[in-house]
């Protein structure tokens, strides 16, 4: 069981309008509900990392983005030109809601494989999310999921998902435990409820499993069904092309050649783009589209020079470790023990030092 204090310290997530000071100048996340991109939101996010940050767009485990790198005034502030420039992409819908609208869903539903189409009920969880003014007290760890049924973001630690049993109806899933079987319609009315309940129960605490007991206090009744393992395939699939960002670092010349509209950032750190696009043109952008490279299977934290607490240049020592061409195993390349952006599947965590590294499995 995971271990909990009682009054843990006040959630510190970045946003756009909170912004984290790291080692290399402060850091923005911007929620992207789904995985989904305003229109040419990548490529407008890019300039602005090229102007006001250090020229790339990070991608989160949660398929969100981040802007790094961003020089402050002398009085700390960020430059009033990339607040406007991100606002101005479509990044910031809700100011007082902008930290809580994390949402992971199936990011190939409707296009390949799943039980059910789940793309209406991103906007429409992100709307009732935004609309609910107590739901701005969710922690920023807090954490929505849309699984069409394959079992991809079920396992990623949701703390409420809903999980397609067929194209009609969802087992709601709180924590860890599982929830009740509801009509898809009441999909959304659902987590809402139980993300206000959240709200007036938690205390001090992130997550749901963090609770006393677990998620029985939002209604969960025993262990929730377990969903085969998943991984995301890469490559030209039957009506889109999925594409792996190397360690999630979306440099100016990949966002050049994305396309404008329908792209996906996935919890993998990729992107899911329309049909259309040239599979050659992105291999030479530096794209992933192979299940056999090595890169699926190597992710790390961001290291050092970018952080603090860092002990070694995690992303180095990774690509490194791809060059070799000895990555069986999933790796997950670390630069302290927090392990942070770790993957919630098996792996093993190899540290890295300014002069060696070390392997633990987990």
């Amino acid at each position: 069981m995971e271990h909990v204090s009682p009054d843990l310290p006040p959630d510190r997530c970045p946003g756009l309008l909170r912004p984290h000071l790291a080692a290399d100048g402060a850091l923005v996340r911007l929620r992207a509900p789904g995985g989904r991109v305003p229109p040419g939101g990548l490529g407008q996010l890019s300039a602005a990392s090229q102007d006001f940050a250090d020229g790339d767009v990070h991608l989160t485990s949660r398929g969100n983005l981040q802007v790094r790198g961003i020089s402050l005034d002398e009085c700390g502030n960020m430059p009033a030109g990339l607040a406007d420039a991100i606002t101005a992409a479509g990044f910031l819908p809700s100011p007082t809601h902008e930290r809580v609208r994390n949402v992971v869903a199936s990011p190939l539903s409707g296009l390949v494989g799943g039980v059910a189409d789940i793309r209406p009920l991103i906007g429409a969880l992100d709307t009732a999310l935004c609309a609910e003014p107590a739901l701005a007290e969710l922690p920023g760890r807090f954490l929505f999921g849309l699984d069409d049924g394959r079992g991809d973001v079920a396992g990623l630690r949701c703390d409420l998902a809903s999980v397609a049993l067929d194209a009609r109806t969802m087992r709601i899933v709180i924590g860890e435990l599982a929830g009740p079987i509801v009509p898809i319609s009441q999909v959304i009315d659902t987590l809402i409820d139980l993300a206000l309940g959240f709200v007036q129960t938690r205390g001090t605490l992130w997550h749901v499993r963090q609770l006393p007991g677990r998620g029985a206090e939002l209604g969960g009744v025993g262990r929730a069904p377990a969903l085969p393992s998943y991984a995301m395939p890469y490559g030209v699939l039957a009506r889109t092309v999925s594409a792996l960002v190397p360690l999630g670092i979306l440099s100016p010349s990949m966002a050049t050649a994305l396309p404008d509209d329908d792209v996906i950032v996935t919890p993998w750190r990729g992107l899911v783009l329309p049909s259309g696009a040239d599979p050659a043109a992105l291999s030479d952008a530096g794209f992933v589209l192979s299940d056999d490279s090595a890169w699926p299977r190597v992710t790390a934290c961001t290291g050092s020079p970018g952080c603090s607490l860092a002990r070694g240049d995690t992303r180095a020592l990774a690509r490194r470790t791809v060059t070799s061409g000895t990555t069986a195993d999933r790796l997950h390349i670390v630069g302290c023990e927090r392990a942070c952006g770790a993957p919630n599947s098996p792996h093993t965590l190899v540290f890295a030092s300014r002069s060696t590294s070390h392997r633990s499995s987990t």
